[in-house]
């Protein structure tokens, strides 16, 4: 509070009325609300008809005969349930959602004031509907997290009933406590039945579902055009009409956003961090980085000497100064790896020491001058160039920082470039020593993320020759995904977490960020976890 001081003049006016100081007050207080009215108007939207257009690296809009048509980015269709951006779930077309005491059955309770974009009512049919063509279709090619996999979602459930016009109840033989994780976001997308063909499961025309945004038009490789779904159900977004230009080379998408043909540049691998961190030191953008569903780790060839000795993948990981990857080659956007499960994924993440991938630079020389004899072994460390969505990550200099600080390990590195279905045959092929590679998750759910990275049987230890082979963890995989006790769930996948990491399956590099670049009249722009841009809170402001 300011602290007015009389002057030699006050002395003769301290007889005036008070109302005197009250006017002159009153007139302060006027000046300074119109002033914060005229500064707050000028971040408030300008127009009736508000329209973005961006700049993204990818196609979010595969067409008909994908399972989901469009990303969950766009915001066309909505699922049951979501989450938040440390993968807490989240209501979404479900309001709630419980399991019976005995674990077999479970009943969600659905949002009874939803329609999808054409007025057709959403109700407990549709959604029973929307399950069985997942089943019908499930492992259907799709450029998004490769399709659905009913059986690892929705397992093997004995009845899916609508037991009222705004309820589900999906009930099993054996505990499924996982399911509202395993079906989170895209593998509980809800469309208007009538939207598909019921033979093929191919959608008839453009994607009918319940979200803010309706899909306009688009071409491949080019452009996707959205409209606001002025039938949304709830609070309609500001924005009217988005119009997403895909830019596959990252300078492109940069010039772009300084010649002002884009507003912003959204979703996964938009950015650069070398980019994000020139276009930081403009006033005229707005950059941010935000938690991603994606990590970034050194994989092995378990298959094979030298790393089918866990000494020597451990050595390699201890070896591995995560630190200055992240802040010297990637400019600070990413987070430092703390385990194998995302620091993110904070329901399942193990923060105890024993789970941590540390740094000890001595430790790993010894262990590997031990389990190697002291000998030099030659060794192939395979990785893509930057290219869109996933692979926008600089693997040509990470591989150059890594050939120089393993080497006092023993290790002679040879570094190999490969387009990514060359790597993909690479690996099937075990022809490869280290990999840099990249992980994103779809769900929150532990034993779909750790099932994936650890069961002898998921394709990266079994096909991509990963090479690991833990009974102990297989069982623990196992006792974990029928266990009702929340407690008890979480320490068997803590133990999980401590026994590979002592095993060194992987090596954890780093946990993935998406970065954002707007023009600064962008306002209300930020990215979930699952790279979805908040194009429900954007709007423009004058400019």
């Amino acid at each position: 509070m300011k602290r007015f001081h009389r002057s030699r003049t006050d002395r003769f006016t301290r007889n005036r009325p008070a109302y005197w100081y009250l006017s002159a007050m009153l007139a302060f207080l006027i000046f300074v609300s119109g002033s914060a009215l005229v500064a707050s108007a000028q971040d408030e939207p300008h127009a009736a008809n508000q329209e973005l257009t961006a700049g993204i690296s990818r196609n979010l809009v595969n067409g008909s005969e994908d399972f989901w048509y469009a990303h969950a980015s766009l915001q066309v269709w909505e699922p049951l349930i979501k989450y938040d951006d440390t993968w807490q779930l989240q209501p979404g077309l479900a309001e709630s959602w419980t399991l019976s005491p005995d674990g077999l059955t479970w009943t969600f309770k659905l949002r009874e004031d939803v329609t999808f974009s054409n007025g057709n009512k959403f109700n407990a049919d549709t959604v029973v509907a929307n399950i069985h063509r997942a089943e019908q279709f499930s492992g259907r090619p799709s450029i998004f997290l490769g399709g659905i996999n009913y059986p690892e979602i929705y397992g093997a459930p004995t009845s899916i009933t609508a037991t009222g016009p705004y309820e589900v109840q999906i009930a099993y033989t054996t505990p499924r406590p996982l399911l509202p994780y395993s079906i989170a976001n895209h593998y509980s997308a809800q469309f208007d039945p009538t939207s598909w063909d019921p033979e093929t499961g191919n959608f008839l025309d453009k994607p009918i579902g319940t979200g803010r945004f309706t899909l306009v038009d688009w071409q491949r490789d080019q452009y996707a055009v959205l409209a606001r779904n002025e039938n949304y159900w709830g609070e309609k977004p500001a924005l009217t009409k988005i119009t997403l230009k895909i830019y596959t080379d990252p300078n492109a998408r940069v010039s772009a956003l300084k010649s002002g043909e884009v507003d912003a540049l959204v979703e996964l691998g938009a950015l650069l961090p070398a980019q994000a961190a020139e276009l930081a030191q403009d006033s005229n953008y707005t950059v941010a980085a935000h938690a991603s569903a994606c990590q970034t780790y050194l994989g092995f060839n378990g298959t094979k000497a030298p790393f089918n000795d866990p000494r020597v993948r451990k050595a390699v990981s201890l070896a591995t100064d995560r630190e200055t990857i992240v802040n010297d080659i990637l400019s600070g956007y990413v987070a430092t790896g703390k385990g194998i499960v995302s620091q993110f994924n904070t329901p399942f993440f193990n923060p105890a020491p024993e789970a941590a991938a540390v740094y000890d630079l001595d430790q790993g020389i010894a262990l590997a001058q031990e389990a190697l004899g002291g000998q030099t072994t030659n060794i192939v460390l395979a990785f893509t160039p930057p290219s869109e969505g996933i692979g926008q990550w600089p693997f040509p200099l990470i591989a150059q920082y890594l050939q120089a600080t393993l080497q006092p390990l023993g290790f002679n590195i040879e570094l190999k470039q490969m387009e990514t279905a060359a790597l993909t045959e690479a690996r099937n092929n075990g022809e490869f020593d280290l990999i840099l590679a990249n992980s994103c998750w779809a769900s929150p759910d532990p034993n779909y993320q750790l099932g994936r990275l650890f069961s002898s049987t998921s394709a990266i230890q079994a096909t991509q020759h990963g090479g690991y082979n833990n009974p102990e963890v297989d069982q623990l995989l196992a006792q974990a995904a029928v266990e009702i006790d929340p407690a008890k769930q979480k320490d068997l996948y803590n133990q999980i977490q401590v026994i590979t990491a002592n095993d060194a399956v992987f090596a954890p590099l780093y946990d993935q960020q998406t970065i954002t670049a707007a023009a600064s009249y962008v306002k209300g722009l930020t990215q979930h976890i699952a790279y979805a841009p908040t194009f429900d809170t954007v709007y423009i402001a004058e400019h």
